[in-house]
């Protein structure tokens, strides 16, 4: 079997476990390819992983968002958290 790559998500590998931590908290990925979504590492409803993001990060987030990759998706929360914050 033949796995997509992780590179990407490597390099947000900190960011990826606050994620988890926070978010997808009852679930736990053991490999997370830089093709992932949401939708590959957690079976809660869209309307629960939505909420779930938008009040962790503190930001609104839209379904489109959760198509995006992780490694994607992420780093975009934690930047609009950040910005949000000043």
């Amino acid at each position: 079997m033949e796995f997509s790559s992780d590179t990407k998500m490597k390099e947000i590998e900190g960011l990826a476990q606050e994620f988890f931590d926070n978010v997808i908290r009852d679930e736990e990925a053991i490999f997370v390819s830089d093709e992932a979504t949401i939708w590959d590492v957690s079976m809660a409803p869209p309307e629960e992983l939505r909420k779930a993001c938008s009040d962790y990060y503190g930001v609104p987030v839209s379904m489109e968002e959760l198509k995006l990759p992780l490694w994607e998706l992420i780093p975009s929360l934690n930047q609009r958290r950040t910005q949000s914050q000043k």
